[in-house]
């Protein structure tokens, strides 16, 4: 069997890590190179966390056979995603801010949390006077000269540490005072103290050094198909499929993130070698990509090919590449669906990471609303939100009948009496509202009306199988640009290449979504480039998130793309 690993923003975003078998004997390693949600500097290619599994059966990791690792370097570490400054005694606290930059005014204070702030309380010429106050109270001050390091300590546990660094960048006396920071580093002034026997989850810390803290499974992890298995609690969890895994992590809750970026698979390629490099990454090594869970394909590529001897990209040296893969319909009844590019199933299609219908040479792609086979149950007089302004309605039961109405933005559209095993729009069972898009005619919405259930006070029907296509088709054509790249071929498969030569640097627009990163590094004279494809995403943090949601996900350091990663 396979393992996906994947990291979610529950009920907003999902971050797919790479796939690995967890068959009898296998040993994988996921670190934040192949694993969203690990940490990892993006500037740097630095990371501290590791998750080493070692699997005695098939989907079985006995008792300390599950190592989860963070390296302690230079004081720092990285402890369930995000990164900390490591203290003694076994404190470590959070880094909030790594080597950012920020302006500050006077009259707008740099809130540090837990009643610190930073205070601007004068200029004079090159010079400026900042203030550490404590609820709302000083604290320390120093006078600083433009060009200066600087550093803040605040009391924790009756030693003095520091939660504010950086350099005093520039000065501008003017009626609004202002001063900008530079390479600021900002440290949490609420630590955590990690002690080896407590636990985390199924895991245990045993051991805590000057160089990594380390824990391991305290029982075992069974993983069957079906299942939705923890392994660190709030970090990494195991999602099955019928003969594939997921691995899901990173919750969050409202009063955080409301952007962040997520990062696939690192490569790091020799430019001092004299041969072409090249790199390619699919859903297996770029999470954000397409990817079928249950019917174990994907569809989308990108490859990126490098000059021998320049220093940016060929024309035609950048392409994406999606193929579509014809699914059946999970509704049996639909199998006898037979109009058109959806006769008996439909080309599942990724775009972007997001999965789409292929209708066939330039008549475009439609998004996928739905398309599942778990069990809904509504009652008389309930609606169900279908997405994009459609929803469904039961307007009344009557013995072995369900009265259903489709309806967009509130407005009936399709009307239908359903018996189930008696009558239907298709077969027995299945309410089919069909509509013309480009020319062809789609099954918009369908759904299996399983049975009716008549009660003295409610009654209910259970519905199964819902399929729902999106009514606005994307259409892509030969010569259209997206990003950097232009559209080559429609069909059988859409390609995008650049037509121009490209500069490759911190952040390389391929698509519309896709982005590509890079940051060199030169040792014992070689000089190589590490490049990560990323998305960037964006959510309205209230709007997805289900109320009684825990769970969070951290903000990180300005310089790194990490939230995610």
């Amino acid at each position: 069997m396979l393992l996906v690993v994947i990291t979610p923003v529950k009920g907003a975003i999902e971050q797919r890590g790479p796939l690995i078998s967890i068959a009898a004997g296998e040993h994988t390693i996921l670190n934040g190179e192949n694993c969203p949600g690990l940490y990892y500097s993006t500037s740097a290619g630095t990371y501290y966390e590791s998750l080493e599994l070692n699997f005695s059966e098939d989907g079985l990791i006995d008792t300390g056979n599950a190592t989860y690792t963070s390296k302690i370097t230079s004081g720092s570490t990285a402890f369930f995603g995000k990164k900390y400054k490591v203290f003694e005694d076994g404190l470590i606290t959070e880094n909030l801010v790594s080597y950012g930059s920020r302006d500050l005014q006077r009259g707008n204070d740099y809130d540090l949390g837990n009643g610190y702030k930073l205070v601007l309380t004068g200029i004079n010429e090159d010079s400026a006077l900042l203030e550490l106050q404590k609820n709302s109270l000083p604290v320390t001050s120093k006078s600083l000269v433009k060009g200066s390091k600087f550093n803040f300590t605040a009391e924790i546990n009756g030693t003095e540490y520091v939660i504010l660094e950086g350099t005093l960048k520039q000065v501008l006396d003017s009626k609004d005072p202002i001063v900008s920071l530079s390479s600021v580093n900002q440290y949490s002034s609420a630590p955590i103290e990690i002690n080896v026997g407590d636990q985390y989850g199924n895991f245990e810390v045993t051991e805590f050094t000057d160089n990594k803290i380390e824990l391991k499974n305290r029982v075992p992890i069974r993983m069957s198909p079906g299942d939705y298995v923890t392994i660190l609690e709030d970090l990494i969890d195991f999602r099955v499929a019928d003969d594939v895994y997921r691995a899901c992590s990173y919750n969050m809750t409202k009063d955080v993130i409301k952007s962040y970026q997520i990062k696939g698979t690192s490569i790091t390629v020799n430019r001092s070698d004299s041969i072409p490099d090249s790199c390619v990454w699919t859903a297996d090594s770029f999470g954000m990509l397409y990817y079928d869970l249950e019917n174990n394909f994907s569809t989308e590529s990108l490859e990126l090919n490098l000059d021998a001897k320049n220093d940016w990209i060929p024309e035609g040296g950048l392409v994406y590449e999606s193929s579509p893969v014809r699914v059946l319909y999970k509704n049996p009844e639909m199998k006898g669906y037979g109009e058109n590019a959806f006769e008996g199933g439909y080309s599942a299609f990724g775009w972007d990471g997001e999965k789409y219908a292929y209708l066939g040479n330039n008549q475009g792609i439609i998004h996928i609303l739905m398309d599942d086979d778990k069990d809904r149950r509504l009652y008389s007089g309930e609606e169900w939100d279908l997405g994009e302004g459609y929803t469904l309605k039961v307007d009344g039961i009557d013995s072995d009948k369900v009265y259903l109405t489709v309806l967009s933005n509130n407005v009936a559209v399709y009307s239908s009496i359903i018996s189930p095993g008696n009558s239907a729009d298709l077969g027995t069972h299945t309410l089919l509202y069909n509509k013309t898009i480009n020319g062809i005619e789609i099954p918009l919405f369908s759904v299996y009306v399983e049975n009716v259930l008549e009660g003295n006070e409610s009654s209910g029907v259970n519905l199964k199988y819902p399929l729902h296509f999106s009514e606005s088709p994307l259409e892509i054509k030969v010569g259209e640009m997206f990003g950097a790249l232009t559209v080559v071929e429609t069909s059988p498969r859409i390609r995008l290449e650049n037509e121009n030569a490209l500069n490759f640097g911190s952040d390389l627009e391929v698509t519309e979504e896709i982005h590509i990163g890079s940051f060199e590094k030169t040792t014992g004279g070689n000089l190589s480039v590490t490049f990560f494809p990323f998305m960037d995403r964006v959510e309205k943090v209230d709007s997805v998130l289900p109320a009684t949601s825990q769970r969070f996900i951290p903000a990180m350091s300005v310089e790194e793309y990490l939230i995610g990663n």
